[in-house]
This record gives structure tokens, sequence and C-alpha cells, in this order.
């Protein structure tokens, strides 16, 4: 994958030691010069990191006052189908059981379905679904999408309820600040059908999401659910603006 922009590694920087406790909640952080100084970067490229802070949700900037710290870790927020926060209960609430676990290079029909680029290295982490409530068949089943250059979190996955991006952040510091998600009609592959108790070519519904860090994609999760066994909802409410 290509590298990532400076203001990005150093707003992850930055993040990591709000997260350590150097600068705590209700803190200020150093200036804009300061940090430019210290690290030898332009003061637009500690401009564009600080304001990725903002947009996360973790500090807020004042003329006059400065950057203070507001939270130790990033909002909840919205997506135009689900929230980060919808998506790490749906994982804490079902078991997930890892399949298999391969290295792969994305070909030209593989890009074309994860929206990425043709020869980029991934590890699919494949698993399924399962209500840990009783026996009945599993709910779905994913390929995971991990970037190879994360694929040391590869090893928690079975362990961790959580959003395989909370792993990724944790590991490497690099924080997801966008999920786009696309839910489609398919017929089921034979490969979840087998590990679904379903029939291959049966109606399906597909959710492909990719995670991304500063408009990049750190892993992209593709799920197929049987079609007795997937429910949308959503709620709209008039926000009161014109």
């Amino acid at each position: 994958m290509a590298s990532r922009p400076i203001y990005a590694e150093l707003s992850d920087e930055l993040i990591r030691d709000i997260r350590s406790g150097t600068y705590p909640v209700g803190s200020l952080l150093p200036t804009e010069l300061e940090i430019a100084a210290e690290r030898r970067l332009s003061r637009a490229t500690v401009r564009a990191a600080l304001n990725r802070l903002v947009a996360l949700g973790l500090v807020t900037r004042q003329k006059g006052v400065g950057t203070r710290v507001n939270a130790a870790e990033p909002r909840p927020y919205d997506a135009s189908t689900t929230s980060l926060e919808e998506l790490a209960h749906f994982g804490r609430a079902t078991l997930r059981e890892v399949i298999s676990t391969a290295e792969i290079v994305a070909d030209d029909s593989l890009a074309r379905r994860l929206g990425c680029r043709p020869g980029s290295r991934w590890i699919d982490v494949s698993v399924i679904r399962r209500d840990p409530a009783g026996a009945a068949p599993p709910i779905c089943w994913t390929d995971n999408y991990i970037d190879a250059a994360y694929a040391g979190v590869v090893d928690d996955v079975a362990g961790h309820p959580g959003l395989i991006a909370d792993l990724i952040a944790r590991h490497y510091g690099v924080e997801v600040d966008e999920v786009r998600q696309i839910i489609r009609p398919v017929r089921l592959s034979e490969t979840a059908a087998r590990a679904t108790s379903a029939e291959a070519g049966e109606p399906a519904l597909e959710i492909v999401r990719r995670y991304l860090s500063v408009g990049r994609p750190v892993y992209i999760s593709v799920s197929q659910h049987p079609g007795d066994r997937f429910e949308y909802s959503m709620s709209l409410k008039r926000t009161g603006r014109a």
C-alpha cells in the first residue's frame, strides 16, 4: 500500500499521546508553531493533523486559547447507513468463528468488488457469525480483507469480539476515520451457503464495508447473509432545519 500522508502519521502520534495520558483530558496541546518546530514540519501539515483530531472529537480549537483535549477516545459517528457504535455492538452480540486465513493478491475481479487497487496484498480472514443464545444456523459468512501491512492483528481476530479496526488502532496506531458501506442483493455463493447451512444461489444480501484511514482502506469486510437472516431498519427524524 502507498505510504500514509505525514499529517496522518502526526495525528495518529498525537492520538496515542492523548490515550496514554501524555496530554490528559482538559489539557492543552503544544501550539502549531511548537509542534512544527519540534518535528521540522510545515504549519500546514500540523494544522491538517490537528483538524483531523477535531473531526474525531478529541480536541477543540479556540483562537487565543489553543487546542484543548476533550476526550481520550475518538467519538462514535454516523455513517450514511449505520454507525461504528452499532457495528461494534453487532460484533459484541454475536460470536465470531474463524474458518480460514490466507494471504492473497487482489486480481481485477476482486479489486472491483472491494473497490481497491489490483495487485494490492491482503490477509483474508474468513469467519462465520453465530447467535450465542442458541443453536440456530450461522447468521452470515464474512471475508475480512486486512491490509497486509497490518498482518500482526490476524492472530487476535478470533478472540476479539469488537471491530477489527480497533485491533489495528491498538497495534499500529492507525485510526479509522470513515466506514463506507454498500448493501446489495446477490445470489448466495457456494462457500457462504456451505458455511451457513443454506442453499447456494438463493437470494442473499451482501454487505461491503470499507474501513478508511485518511481515505485509504485499512481493511474491507464482505459479508453474505442468507435472505431470511438479515433485517435492516432505520428511523428518520426531522432536524428542525429549513
